[in-house]
């Protein structure tokens, strides 16, 4: 036994292991900075778990659409899912995932299938229960080669576009949908993303906010310092942002289902303060 425990520590250093729910997720540590990071655990992760649909979820068949470290596909499995069938485009997540969902005991219910740029491909044709994604959502400069994990258009959109340009086709007649993001807006609510959901969905969507929001410029000041590239691109897409009126950034969870077309905003019940900045406690 004190050759494995000598393995895995081995193993695991220089990685991050994270407890959510009482459960461990090992991740890339903060400073691996190479495209394919495997994001560390953030508030947005739960949000998401903290608003999973419990009833829905027992029995169901769900998609995860990014499994990243696996956390919600763990989550989901955890909570009562007959099966998940979960896409990755990023060969590093998708190992892993494979170590997080063989040590939380749900390697008989989640599968891995690789994803591709067209989302639904992989899954064409299927339709499920529940599904589910937290998707790149950090506002990108054009031509800029970024994380796998964030990378997502001038205004963090446009892999969100693509789930809800599917999402219909692929929901089974009673199925939930459940996505946690950040969007764009004003200090209000975030009204690009909802803009997109009115063109987007037919049936009921219900937002819920984090009150705990960020501001446009603030997001670009980190990425700015860290791994964005040019400063000419950042500038750009920050006058951008002040011509079309976004000046914050909104962590919310998104609920989805068909039926008549209906769309509400509220506020979460509890608050992630400071979600960019602090990821979830490490295992100790």
């Amino acid at each position: 036994m004190n050759a494995i425990q000598t393995t895995l520590q081995a193993a695991i250093q220089n990685k991050r292991l994270s407890v959510i729910n009482q459960r461990p997720i090992l991740t890339d540590a903060l400073d691996y900075r190479a495209i394919d990071q495997v994001f560390p655990l953030f508030a947005e992760q739960q949000f998401f778990l903290d608003e999973l649909q419990r009833d829905k979820m027992q029995g169901a068949e769900v998609l995860e659409i990014g499994l990243g470290s696996g956390v919600l596909s763990v989550g989901a499995a955890l909570a009562g899912a007959k099966r998940v069938t979960a896409l990755e485009i990023n060969p590093r997540a998708k190992n892993y995932a494979g170590f997080n969902i063989v040590m939380n005991g749900v390697e008989d219910r989640v599968s891995i299938i690789d994803g591709q740029a067209q989302v639904w491909q992989p899954v064409q044709g299927r339709r499920f229960d529940y599904i589910m994604s937290n998707p790149p959502f950090e506002p990108t400069p054009e031509k800029t080669d970024y994380f796998y994990h964030s990378a997502a258009g001038p205004y963090g959109l446009d892999f969100l576009e693509r789930i809800f340009a599917g999402l219909d086709n692929h929901l089974a007649e009673g199925g939930h949908a459940q996505i946690v993001t950040a969007a764009p807006g004003n200090k209000q609510e975030p009204d690009l993303l909802l803009d997109m959901i009115r063109r987007q969905l037919s049936g009921t969507a219900t937002v819920l906010l984090n009150p705990d929001l960020m501001t446009f410029d603030e997001i670009m000041d980190r990425l700015a310092d860290k791994e964005m590239g040019p400063a000419e691109e950042v500038d750009a897409l920050r006058r951008r942002a002040k011509a079309d009126g976004v000046t914050h950034f909104h962590l919310c969870v998104i609920h989805y289902e068909k039926g008549p077309k209906r769309l509400q905003v509220e506020s979460s019940k509890k608050v992630y303060p400071n979600y960019w900045d602090i990821p979830v406690p490490e295992y100790v």
